[in-house]
């Protein structure tokens, strides 16, 4: 298991209960044309080759296109943009969404820490998509099958929030099996 495909797996999830909201104004059938799932992976040679594996298989990755320099130029990152209907399951197992996902995987060349990726996405990809609304989700988080839509529900009713923070629960695995193999789980 990989801690990406664990967050993947379950932000498509919920695009695809965006999606399954008939009545809304907002959501609906073409509601995946409104969410853009932005990923910043923090240097090329630190990244979890298992992470590249499922942006490949999603068709958001092609091993040997990202180089250091292009015509004698050091290259900072590499942006890749895909529009995917393949869905990795935390288990591994590939198959077809229920609805397309938009993808933008930014490869930076350097690891320079998580709020130089947070700027990458702010400065860079922010005036491009002007997103009204941004969800950042460390790698590992499970997002429930409604969270991101009630984390935007919040924002749409009130103009006047300018953040808010979902709720943490620790996994403890079916019947709290997690807590009989992790001691620091337990604690």
């Amino acid at each position: 298991r990989s801690l990406f495909t664990k967050t993947m797996h379950n932000v498509i999830k919920n695009i695809a209960h965006l999606c399954s909201r008939n009545k809304s104004k907002t959501w609906g059938p073409d509601g995946w044309k409104k969410v853009v799932v932005c990923i910043v992976s923090d240097g090329r040679s630190k990244v979890n080759k298992r992470t590249l594996h499922v942006l490949s298989v999603m068709g958001c990755f092609q091993e040997g296109i990202p180089k250091a320099q292009v015509a004698g130029k050091t290259l900072t990152c590499h942006a890749l943009r895909y529009t995917s209907n393949v869905v990795v399951s935390e288990s591994g197992e590939v198959s077809q969404g229920s609805c397309p996902v938009q993808i933008v995987f930014c490869l930076k060349e350097q690891n320079k820490k998580k709020l130089n990726s947070h700027r990458w996405f702010f400065n860079a990809f922010g005036p491009l998509i002007k997103p009204n609304v941004c969800i950042l989700l460390d790698v590992g988080t499970k997002p429930t099958g409604t969270s991101i839509y009630e984390l935007w529900k919040c924002f749409d009713k009130h103009s006047y929030v300018g953040g808010a923070c979902g709720e943490i629960c620790v996994d403890t695995g079916r019947g709290c099996s997690l807590l009989l193999t992790s001691p620091l789980a337990a604690s």
